[in-house]
């Protein structure tokens, strides 16, 4: 009799257990979704708040900050594309040379990472393992500590003021953690398509090119988006390498307004607007781009 009790009671206590873990699945997955939800609230606020704030008049926005604009003001906008404000040039001229600066450290870049990561990867030559812990090393180094020696070099051999000499500078200073990146990619690439590519009579750089490349276009692609946004939003270098105002760069023409606004001329606006369309074209890259850049994050861990 005892046994049959314990038992019942063990049957009772698993038909609690599995009504009550239903429950608390469906607990969890709701606050999960309220946690994510503001989540996105809170990293989508200040996007709003930006273009809400570059459509106002200056006296809108120091009136009523958060509200909504009375009427959508695309004046700030003209300003900017004319270049009244920003040293007087039209943010054309930056946005033409930030393209410039971006596409050229990117080929540059992403020529020297790959071939240097699939390198470090299947090579084993004399000083590998040394010129791996030498990247590792240069990641230790905070690059804001190499700004005097960089300005010196840059001015003795005229790279100043040259987007060609900026460009040049980016990549040297992705090129450690790019690299690293691209060997980790490579060590879990199938090693059997390359010596089937070498069977049939590929060389060691047609193995990488023509089967290594393509199918690597995915981490490829990720490398660039992580590479574009710090080159295309690096203000420090840029500040103190480019002091003529037609070889600065998108963030330079940003905070140019600042000074103008502290002396009391009508910049606000136009400093917001010339915020979103600094980062208009690094949002469109992003949603032309994402299913690549999903594909390289987790390739390596599905590999």
């Amino acid at each position: 009799m005892r046994l049959s009790s314990e038992n019942e009671e063990l049957k009772v206590n698993s038909g609690q257990a599995a009504k009550g873990s239903p429950f608390v699945a469906r607990l969890l997955t709701r606050i999960m979704m309220v946690a994510l939800a503001v989540w996105f609230i809170v990293e989508l606020y200040p996007v709003i708040f930006l273009i809400n704030t570059s459509l106002k008049t200056d006296s809108e926005i120091l009136s009523t900050p958060f509200a909504l604009p009375g009427a959508f003001n695309f004046g700030n906008y003209v300003r900017v594309w004319v270049g009244e404000g920003a040293n007087n040039k039209p943010i054309a001229l930056y946005l033409r040379n930030s393209i410039i600066v971006t596409v050229a450290t990117l080929a540059l870049l992403l020529a020297v990472s790959s071939l240097a990561g699939y390198a470090l990867a299947r090579g084993r030559f004399p000083g590998s393992a040394a010129t791996q812990q030498t990247f590792l090393l240069c990641l230790a180094v905070p690059v804001h500590v190499l700004i005097i020696p960089v300005f010196f070099m840059m001015d003795r051999f005229g790279l100043r003021n040259d987007l060609l000499g900026l460009s040049l500078m980016y990549t040297t200073m992705g090129v450690p953690f790019t690299v690293l990146l691209m060997r980790a990619y490579f060590l879990s690439f199938p090693v059997e398509m390359e010596e089937a590519a070498q069977i049939d009579g590929c060389s060691r750089f047609g193995v990488f090119w023509r089967v290594v490349v393509p199918v690597s276009r995915n981490a490829i692609a990720s490398m660039a988006i992580i590479n574009v946004s710090w080159v295309w939003s690096e203000l420090f270098f840029a500040l103190v390498l480019m002091d003529r105002s037609e070889a600065q760069t998108m963030p330079l023409a940003v905070i140019a307004y600042a000074p103008k606004a502290m002396m009391g001329e009508s910049t606000i606006g136009p400093q917001f607007a010339a915020m979103v369309t600094a980062a208009m074209p690094l949002i469109l890259v992003y949603f032309l781009f994402q299913r690549q850049i999903t594909k390289g994050m987790t390739m390596g861990a599905i590999r």
